[in-house]
């Protein structure tokens, strides 16, 4: 096929393709990063789309009577590409989350550093924790299964067809839910030990009053801390490979729910 000599029906057709994987790799984690030249993304984008257009361009798909009509369902076509591009990155905010809390509870709540990704400050157990997840996101080919996603939405959805009334709010709520549950199970361990360490604390300072135990207390739970997430690295390095291995899931039932 010449990509380059393309009637305008096929024309149309292929900008759907073009549109929906501009959305998903300009939002999408590690790909959508700013430190990314826009010259490489806009490359990548028309790549994707002329390796995928060949798989998809006899499925359904609009046939806009016009530019409004045109321009309407690109833009449906967009959310399509921003809402996968949504779920792959709310992995990352229960990872962001977890580590802020973390950080919180050892007191280094105002030890704040630059993410390269968004540009802006989290916390340094956040950012350890991402680079961490980042690492086991191209491990698991997690990648992949974003690119699997675009070229099997074209053969599950219909822009012209999709009803956002159904179960997609439904369904974005659970993953919202399933998001913060993914950050408590993350910080969990390190967040009891800092508790039952903080109620020891309390107790030394009842039955000692002349201990200053906030001079004591200070370094140990940083100390305590750090050694926790150095510990549980298994644990979430298990926790965050079963949550890249659940997108495919993931992704399905948000196609479907359109």
């Amino acid at each position: 096929m010449d990509i380059f000599n393309l009637n305008y029906a096929e024309f149309e057709r292929f900008l759907f393709v073009f549109f929906r994987t501009g959305a998903l790799i300009i939002f999408v984690p590690i790909l959508g990063s700013r430190q990314i030249p826009t010259t490489l993304k806009v490359g990548f984008i028309f790549f994707i789309a002329i390796v995928t257009f060949p798989l998809v361009k006899n499925q359904p798909l609009p046939e806009p009577r016009g530019l409004v009509e045109l321009a309407i369902f690109l833009m449906m076509d967009v959310t399509i590409g921003l809402a996968i591009a949504f779920i792959a990155r709310l992995i990352f905010a229960a990872v962001q989350v977890a580590g802020t809390v973390v950080d919180f509870q050892m007191g280094f709540g105002v030890v704040n550093v630059i993410d390269p990704q968004t540009e802006t400050q989290v916390s340094v157990t956040a950012q350890f924790h991402n680079i961490l997840a980042v690492l086991i996101f191209l491990a698991t080919d997690a990648h992949h299964f974003i690119i699997q996603a675009i070229v099997d939405s074209f053969f599950i959805l219909n822009p012209a067809e999709i009803n956002f009334a159904s179960i997609t709010p439904e369904y974005m709520l659970y993953l919202f839910s399933g998001t913060f549950t993914t950050a408590v199970k993350i910080a969990a361990p390190i967040m009891a030990i800092l508790f039952f360490l903080s109620v020891g604390l309390g107790l030394v300072a009842r039955t000692v009053p002349q201990m200053n135990v906030f001079i004591v207390g200070f370094p140990l739970q940083i100390g305590v801390g750090l050694l926790m997430v150095g510990l549980s690295m298994s644990f979430f390095n298990i926790l965050v490979q079963n949550e890249m291995y659940e997108l495919p899931v993931k992704f399905m039932g948000l196609l479907r729910g359109l």
